[in-house]
């Protein structure tokens, strides 16, 4: 497929499991099932229980990436506090070649016909070098996510293949979701992976599917129905804690 035909198939939608401004209170405690949210699409991404991890939902397997480089699958009964996830059939396919991270949103951004849109993404290819973060696990009582963040561990790793996924918000859902770019990573082994910060490819196939439609599940933990959400105003976290 050439071109961008992007636009939104009828009856599809993306589905959240809790929202963004959720985990910028502290809300870390597993709310939904593993099993639930791999039921829900085949691409996405989401992060631990207690913040244990970054999740990579890819071809249907829901794997998360914790600190210190081990990747390993979620069996279906353990709990997440946070997932974005989609049935990808994607509209638009192309090759993308020497190009950095900011290269390439540029790029993205040119080819979808709006920015009040959700997209969903999926790079496939070879890369000079990815740099990553793997949020870390927390202890209960839970601290703001921009304090938590600063345990993150950092790593970097050289010229090799990998796959992207992820998603283009758009600002005014700023808080539910991700607004921009919220992408995480596996490498062909599936030994690597985590929250995307910076990245170069070398050669890579790019493939979206475009979204008019987003629906949120809301957790039924105590610690959710019991916590104050009013007049949050979290921009400035979540664009620190994303790396935007």
């Amino acid at each position: 497929m050439t071109g961008p035909s992007l636009r939104p198939r009828p009856g599809t939608a993306i589905q959240q499991f809790s929202f963004v401004d959720a985990l910028v209170a502290g809300l870390y405690e597993g709310a939904f099932r593993a099993a639930e949210v791999s039921a829900a699409g085949d691409l996405g991404l989401g992060c631990g229980d207690a913040l244990d991890g970054e999740l990579v939902l890819l071809d249907g397997v829901l794997r998360v990436c914790r600190a210190g480089g081990v990747v390993s699958e979620v069996a279906p009964d353990e709990l997440v506090p946070f997932a974005e996830v989609a049935r990808f059939e994607p509209s638009h396919s192309e090759t993308v070649a020497r190009m950095t991270e900011k290269q390439f949103e540029a790029h993205v951004e040119a080819l979808v016909p709006s920015a009040n849109l959700f997209y969903a993404l999926r790079l496939d290819g070879a890369f000079e070098w990815i740099q990553v973060r793997e949020a870390v696990k927390q202890s209960a009582p839970f601290r703001p996510l921009a304090e938590a963040a600063r345990d993150q561990h950092e790593d970097t790793v050289g010229a090799g293949r990998a796959t992207m996924v992820g998603f283009v918000g758009p600002d005014v859902f700023q808080g539910l979701s991700v607004a921009d770019f919220h992408l995480h990573v596996l490498d062909e082994a599936r030994a690597f992976g985590g929250h995307v910060l910076d990245f170069e490819i070398a050669e890579a196939t790019l493939q979206i599917q475009a979204f008019s439609a987003f629906t949120v599940r809301l957790p039924e933990v105590a610690s959710y129905l019991q916590a104050e959400l009013d007049d949050m105003d979290a921009d400035a976290a979540i664009r620190e804690v994303e790396g935007s």
